[in-house]
């Protein structure tokens, strides 16, 4: 005769401060690859606040992002912070891999217990950004590390995704890229708290610098110049990072901001789910067109009062 069923033992709590770095990589895996654990570890995670802060650093390709974001590493361990990277690079429309091109650009600090560089694939994300990163980014948050700096693959217009899901925007422009100012005005720009001239030391820096400062002329503080190369005025932009962290009411609305994330992420993977089946014609034979043109079509009428984006 069989005994009494026992009750499934409950899985302990996490201990944050005592990950290791092999399990908090198993973590970050889980949570990317939206695994049943990871599910659960991500409702828990967002079921409180974490200390620190995470800030996206966007922008054009050939703007230096990455050059740009090892010297605010290195900075940021001067300081004594630890910090966690997560790039996200492109993945292949065909088969979902990436280049994951990060970790070789940063083996500089791969020594270095207090810093951890992610590599993690966009996953067809029109906005260049997985809808992992912002729990990710909790993750490394509870597990010590108070600046998380965000990647994305610098795909333009589309960056609002990485806003939604981090704390602070750094926008990143170099001289040189063919950008037009008014063209990005609805876009990449809006999305920036701090924008950022690259490459300062390039002929076509100074004009760039001046288009901006001419932009955002009512906050001329928001734009600053960096070499990220020869590390000239990485210290400035960290400085200016955190004058903006604490110009914000602590912790923020978590309510407002909460819901935004999930709005954007939701649209996002939408707009993700559509392209896979406009791309595959997944949509009833003789619609696939229709629906586009249908779509088109509306973009092109004017926006009537209170629906703007």
């Amino acid at each position: 005769m069989n005994g009494p069923v026992k009750a499934a033992t409950p899985a302990p709590p996490v201990d944050w401060a005592a990950l290791d770095p092999r399990r908090l990589g198993r973590l970050l895996t889980a949570i990317e690859e939206r695994t049943p654990a990871g599910r659960e570890l991500v409702s828990e995670l967002q079921g409180r606040s974490w200390p620190g802060v995470t800030v996206g650093i966007t922008g054009p390709p050939g703007g230096g992002k990455s050059t740009l974001i090892g010297g605010l590493v290195r900075e940021l361990r001067r300081r004594g912070e630890s910090v966690g990277v997560l790039a996200v690079d492109p993945s292949s429309p065909r088969g979902g891999g990436a280049l994951l091109g990060d970790r070789v650009r940063m083996m500089e600090f791969a020594g270095d217990p207090r810093v951890v560089v992610r590599s993690i694939a966009a996953r067809g994300s029109v906005g260049g950004v997985t809808p992992a990163v912002a729990d990710m980014a909790r993750l490394l948050r509870a597990a010590g590390f108070t600046w998380v700096l965000v990647e994305t693959v610098g795909v333009g217009q589309g960056e609002w995704d990485v806003a939604a899901q981090v704390d602070l925007t750094v926008v990143v422009q170099a001289p040189g890229l063919g950008d037009d100012i008014q063209a990005m005005k609805k876009g990449l720009l809006e999305c920036g708290d701090l924008l950022v001239v690259n490459k300062a030391d390039r002929p076509g820096a100074d004009t760039l610098a001046r288009d901006l400062a001419a932009w955002a002329a009512t906050e001329p503080e928001r734009v600053l110049r960096t070499s990220a190369k020869s590390g000239e005025g990485v210290a400035a932009l960290l400085d200016a990072i955190e004058r903006r962290r604490r110009e914000r009411p602590a912790g923020g609305d978590v309510e407002t901001s909460r819901r935004e994330e999930i709005r954007r992420l939701a649209l996002s993977h939408l707009a993700r789910r559509l392209d896979q089946r406009l791309r595959t014609g997944l949509l009833p034979s003789g619609s696939t067109w229709q629906a586009a043109e249908a779509v088109a079509a509306e973009l092109l009428k004017p926006d009537e009062p209170g629906t703007s984006a």
